[in-house]
């Protein structure tokens, strides 16, 4: 527990908080080989908690939500999980394919190779960003991030877990010329910068929009009124949506709306994951008319309702952008907001919202620890913690969601702790183990624990 506070304590070094940012100099953070390169996105993401909390302290309760909020940071945990090695997909498999396909032998130490990789790292991510919006059913290791109906802070860590594989092809386009040990930098540093770009409260940045990524572009980007979809896709930069006709300024006088367009109405964690998948890549093909006849009959017109635009329909204009189609008209079938909007938030009681904000902060620190000692955990404790971790992530959402499954799953997801804590001699583990399970019996006994069957 000690080095886990010790951890914390060098991550919040203000010097840290500059990657936020990309305040950083190319001398600084040009290594001679990818093995130098410390994991920046460890010290980023303390302070993101860290700013997160802030927010959530300071903002209107009604732009931030108890249970959005978990599952936003759990989406965040999630993903981290699913790291390989704790890095990324694309970091981890970039060195050995530059070293096969480079055509051109750049400075590895050059500040110039530094500044070009800021810009090919953010065209690639634009490009990435961009297919996994507008290809079909590679939306669905997307959506995720797009799920919440709230906009704040902790949306910047509300990641598709899978969504790496959907993006790696752009990322490995550079193995053509940039060297690793730079590529690698831009990675992390791109992504981190996206985190404050997830803000309600910073207003619009003035000719500053002109150039760079900013709140008020991504509010715009994360809305579901017609004039928002499909729009700033940009990463740091803004000019590639400049460049490419895929700008749109935030409208002052429209509120925008998040989420997706039909809210996913759950908090599910591995559902909100993955459900698109089946509806994009299977029931969108087996759709009919009102007059019983398929909409997408025959084989060819059900691979081009997978990998056509999600919005797409028969009739639908459609134009290629680099190897994908997209709708000419962005705003086609998309419904008008109509407000109010209500999000979805069904209530808790307080001693189960006390249970679930203690049962969370042990998360957090399980997953930090996991984080930090993964390399050198043997096979079968890498297994059994990452089951407690996950099937912990998927507890809330039961809760949450009102899961008639929340009370037997969470005994479960109990049972398992306590047992390992035993087996592995924690004795704290299993104590904590056996002390949860009499808080979940004492809260059903006492009738705060809300589980309703939804309707068919």
């Amino acid at each position: 527990m000690a080095s886990i506070f010790n951890k914390l304590a060098s991550d919040l070094n203000p010097h840290n908080l500059r990657y936020l940012f990309y305040l950083v100099t190319p001398n600084e953070t040009t290594y001679n080989t990818v093995e130098e390169i410390p994991n920046i996105l460890e010290p980023a993401t303390t302070w993101m908690l860290i700013l997160v909390v802030l927010e959530f302290l300071l903002l209107d309760e009604k732009k931030y939500a108890f249970n959005d909020t978990v599952t936003s940071i759990n989406a965040g945990i999630l993903s981290l999980l699913m790291k390989i090695g704790g890095r990324y997909l694309s970091a981890a498999f970039y060195a050995p394919l530059y070293e096969r396909i480079h055509i051109v032998d750049l400075p590895k130490d050059s500040p110039y190779t530094w500044i070009l990789c800021f810009f090919t790292q953010d065209l690639a991510y634009y490009l990435g960003h961009r297919a996994v919006h507008e290809a079909g059913v590679f939306w669905s290791f997307h959506q995720m991030h797009h799920s919440s109906e709230y906009y704040n802070l902790s949306t910047a860590l509300r990641q598709g877990a899978v969504q790496d594989v959907a993006t790696l092809f752009f990322d490995l386009l550079q193995a053509l010329a940039i060297p690793p040990n730079i590529f690698v930098v831009h990675r992390y540093l791109n992504l981190i910068y996206q985190f404050w770009l997830h803000s309600n409260a910073i207003p619009y940045l003035g000719p500053l929009e002109y150039f760079i990524n900013t709140p008020s572009s991504h509010r715009v980007h994360h809305g579901r009124n017609p004039y928002c979809i499909d729009r700033n896709y940009g990463g740091t930069l803004i000019i590639w949506d400049r460049l490419f006709g895929t700008y749109e300024a935030e409208r002052r006088d429209e509120e925008i709306a998040y989420g997706l367009v039909t809210p996913v109405a759950s908090f599910n964690q591995l559902w909100c994951q993955f459900f698109e998948f089946k509806a994009l890549g299977y029931d969108k093909g087996q759709m009919r008319d009102e007059n019983g006849k398929e909409i997408f009959p025959g084989l060819w017109n059900k691979i081009k309702a997978a990998l056509w635009p999600p919005g797409y329909f028969p009739g639908v204009k459609t134009n290629y952008f680099f190897m994908w189609l997209y709708m000419d008209d962005n705003t086609e079938g998309i419904p008008k907001i109509e407000y109010p909007v209500v999000p979805y938030n069904p209530p808790l009681t307080t001693p189960l919202r006390c249970y679930l904000l203690v049962q969370w902060l042990i998360l957090i620190v399980c997953s930090l620890q996991f984080d930090a000692h993964r390399q050198t955990l043997s096979w079968p404790y890498f297994l059994s913690n990452l089951a407690y971790l996950v099937s912990s992530l998927q507890m809330f959402g039961y809760y949450f969601d009102h899961s008639p499954m929340s009370v037997i799953f969470d005994f479960s997801r109990l049972a398992f702790a306590t047992a390992m804590g035993l087996f592995t001699w924690d004795i704290s583990f299993a104590i904590y183990g056996i002390a949860s399970i009499a808080a979940v019996s004492l809260l059903r006994s006492t009738g705060n624990i809300i589980a309703v069957k939804k309707q068919k």
